[in-house]
């Protein structure tokens, strides 16, 4: 240790008389020869962002709207899922997983890299009616980007669908600020829907409402969060249930029904 300790000087005060010279390379041994500082491992397992994969590309967008990042039918999220995975363990889905800090709708869930994600228009039970009117993959952070048609209008019967081969996650848009897909949206897409409500006959102001309190209930009211290895359906149906047991959200998807009967 005292060895290691006074080389260390010793290349500290070189360094400081050299002057103009070129600063010497810390390179240490230890006992049994191993070197610090190994700048072959230093980089290892870093991602770099500048690199294809994580890029961004806008779907259905020209050069110049792609140059607006603000350009207000530029539809911008991200896929998030349990684990990072819309899938049954798989090693292949685990390499996906994305080891960084990033904000999630719950705790736990985590970016889905390499999924499809449609816009689509659907019918009164959330099921496409077309073969999808655009068509993306999320990047190596969940990420994906469209740009919405000029002819189509926001709305509960607009979607967008992250999808693989066992699993979707649906997502009305309703507005371009928040069109993440994760679990919550799709557990209040079911529940709207099982219980007797039709998407057709809902504007954005009626959805919006229902989701915020839906929201509210599964964030703050109820925490529900992730356990890891449970999946997507344990999720899927613990939100199901924090819902249902929120008096105000089922009161107000009651209120719909009756204004419904009424017209």
């Amino acid at each position: 240790m005292r060895k290691l300790v006074l080389m260390s000087v010793l290349l500290f005060i070189v360094s400081c008389d050299s002057g103009s010279q070129e600063p010497a390379e810390l390179v240490v041994d230890d006992d049994e020869g191993a070197a610090f500082f190994d700048q072959d491992r230093l980089m290892e397992g870093a991602i770099d962002l500048s690199d294809e994969a994580a890029q961004v590309d806008c779907v259905g967008a020209t050069e110049e709207e792609k140059a607006l990042p603000f350009h207000p039918r530029r539809l911008t999220g991200q896929v998030l899922a349990p684990d990072g995975r819309m899938a049954e363990l798989d090693e292949r889905w685990w390499q996906r997983l994305i080891p960084t800090a990033h904000a999630a709708p719950l705790e736990g869930e985590l970016p889905v890299a390499e999924i499809i994600v449609r816009l689509t228009n659907v019918d009164e039970r959330g099921e496409s009616v077309d073969d999808g009117l655009r068509e993306t993959t999320t990047n190596i952070f969940g990420q994906w980007c469209i740009h919405l048609p000029e002819e189509v209008e926001f709305g509960p019967t607009l979607m967008v669908i992250a999808e693989s081969d066992e699993y979707r996650l649906r997502r009305p848009v309703l507005h371009q600020n928040d069109v993440d897909i994760y679990s919550q949206p799709e557990a209040l897409v079911q529940l709207v829907i099982e219980e007797g409500l039709l998407l057709t006959e809902l504007d954005v102001d009626t959805y919006l409402n229902l989701d915020v309190m839906a929201q509210t209930a599964v964030d703050l009211l109820q925490p529900v969060s992730v356990r890891s290895g449970a999946g997507l359906d344990s999720l899927l149906a613990r939100l199901d249930t924090t819902m249902r047991d929120d008096t105000r959200l089922m009161a107000a998807v009651e209120r719909v029904h009756r204004a419904g009967d009424q017209e």
